[in-house]
């Protein structure tokens, strides 16, 4: 449509005499090109559910911390729909995906308006004081 726009102005200017005119009222409004699209991601919106976040009964009898890579979908009402990850320790996977189902996201927006997105994050399962970065182990394996 951007093409058949461009033409119809050249022949309006070329025909009417009006190039001037033409140039003036609407090269302000560049209709051939696409305009800039205003984005933000989705975002972890904070908080805590502790009745959605319990901890795997084995890894809190082990004393085991965990760390999970997530990839989630996030609707416009900032909710997860669906989400996938890799975990240190497989166990930590299902416990994390129904905490992070309980929680409340930031939508992502174009042009002001709420729309479905991709957030991806780290989760730790913390049994004791970290010692660095959990995750990091995951990156290089």
């Amino acid at each position: 449509m951007g093409g058949q726009v461009i033409r119809f102005r050249t022949i309006i200017a070329a025909s009417l005499g009006l190039a001037a005119f033409v140039a003036g009222s609407l090269g302000a409004i560049s209709l051939a090109q696409t305009p800039s699209v205003r984005k933000t991601d989705a975002q972890f919106a904070g908080g805590f559910r502790p009745d959605a976040c319990r901890w795997p009964a084995e890894a809190r009898r082990q004393q085991l911390s965990g760390c999970c890579q997530m990839d989630l979908e996030i609707d416009a009402n900032g909710r997860m729909v669906a989400g996938d990850g890799v975990c240190s320790d497989p166990m930590f996977l299902a416990p994390t995906l129904r905490c992070l189902a309980a929680q409340d996201f930031v939508p992502a927006t174009r042009n002001g308006i709420a729309v479905p997105d991709f957030q991806h994050l780290e989760y730790e399962w913390r049994a004791t004081t970290p010692s660095g970065n959990m995750c990091a182990k995951l990156k290089t394996s």
